[in-house]
């Protein structure tokens, strides 16, 4: 390890090591933070081991600028971890990622220059990756959120229809549709409005929190044709009947693109991995022949 580099190990080493102390007195602590705030959900193994260090060094450090915090608390409610992180605990929690990357990368230096695959490089790289890591794990959540609550939607949306044409009211048929659901993001979101609902506020603003937080264009479509129906008077359940069979027709083109884009992605392994191992074993008799034969 260079001059330059073990300074900055030891004071990398140190920290990690004040974090994972700091972090298990308060895991051992009686009164942990999910007791202290009982409306959190629990965050991810990884971010949970870190939250200790994180919130200390959160309250010290304040808010971010309102635009950063607004992109954070947007990206923190498309994954579903509203409740679990705030945004200045997610802006500080992406530097000690980072701060754990360089220090493992700095531990592992000796073993990875042994076999030539470390470089002054190596530690720069490595905390790049650790502080976007966060930010790259909320997009999968979010997309795999996004993709649970499309293919739940339509079924939602008949179920509501059906509700409405039987008697019942939007605000009565919301919570009793939301409970034939499977568990999933999207029962989680409807339930939420159900609350908001029920402590005062006006159900076109709860669902419009709701679309801006899922970030679906089937999502905002329907909220837009509810809000529409409200102010011009028309039939709830003829609206939804409409978005239901909308919804259908989207799910099946989508599904059918998908189909026909199939060959397509087919064709690179097909020409990478699997002619070339078919001319082989083809070709390989016939050039064993011509060798045998004085040939070749």
């Amino acid at each position: 390890m260079s001059e330059w580099n073990a300074p900055l190990a030891v004071a990398l080493l140190g920290l990690g090591a004040g974090a994972a102390l700091a972090a298990l007195v308060e895991l051992l602590n009686p009164r942990h933070w999910r007791r202290n705030d009982p409306w959190r959900d629990p965050s991810p193994p990884l971010f949970r081991l870190l939250m200790p260090l994180t919130r200390l060094i959160a309250e010290r450090v304040g808010q971010p600028r309102e635009a950063k915090r607004r992109y954070l608390q947007g990206r923190l409610e498309r994954a579903g971890m509203g409740y679990a992180l705030l945004p200045d605990e997610l802006a500080v929690l992406r530097w000690l990622t980072a701060t754990v990357a360089i220090a493992g990368g700095l531990v592992a230096m000796p073993a990875l220059r042994s076999m030539d695959l470390a470089g002054p490089w190596l530690p720069f790289a490595l905390g790049l990756l650790g502080y976007a890591y966060p930010m790259i794990w909320l997009r999968d959540q979010g997309l795999r959120r996004q993709r649970g609550i499309a293919r739940q939607f339509p079924a939602l949306l008949e179920l509501l229809g059906l509700s409405v044409r039987a008697g019942l009211s939007f605000s009565a048929a919301l919570p009793q549709c939301t409970a034939q659901l499977e568990a999933g993001p999207l029962r989680e979101e409807m339930q939420r409005v159900a609350r908001e609902i029920r402590t005062g506020t006006r159900r076109n603003e709860a669902l419009e929190r709701m679309a801006e937080r899922i970030d679906l264009n089937a999502v905002h479509g329907f909220v837009a044709a509810i809000v529409q129906a409200d102010e011009t008077g028309a039939a709830i359940s003829q609206t939804l009947s409409d978005q239901a069979a909308q919804r259908r027709r989207e799910r099946f083109a989508a599904a059918e693109k998908k189909a026909n884009e199939a060959p397509v992605k087919m064709l690179l392994p097909l020409v990478g991995l699997l002619f070339p191992v078919t001319f082989l074993i083809i070709g390989f008799p016939i050039a064993l022949q011509f060798i045998e034969g004085g040939l070749l």
